[in-house]
């Protein structure tokens, strides 16, 4: 489990530049969202993060909430409201 700080959800978002879907993505989030989370980005392209390339190559956007599987390719906003609503 991972820690909340200030009892905000962390959004992990496994993204690359450029992805478009995944901008569209965090336009949506901030939008509809704005101060219900925290986000957190995690490039594949980059070395250290091979193994999520991998996991996630022709995946991205892929969206985890706390540690668990929301989302790909696009906003799953009923999960994610869902999860919103679990947390209150």
């Amino acid at each position: 489990q991972i820690a909340q700080v200030d009892g905000l959800p962390l959004l992990t978002l496994y993204t690359k530049k450029p992805c478009p879907l995944c901008d569209d993505l965090v336009s949506q989030l901030e939008q509809k969202y704005a101060g219900k989370f925290r986000l957190e980005k995690v490039y594949i392209d980059r070395k250290e993060n091979v193994r999520y390339l991998r996991l996630f190559r022709h995946d991205i956007p892929v969206l985890f909430f706390n540690g668990q599987f929301l989302c790909m390719h696009k906003l799953n906003e009923e999960a994610l409201r869902e999860r919103l609503a679990g947390l209150e």
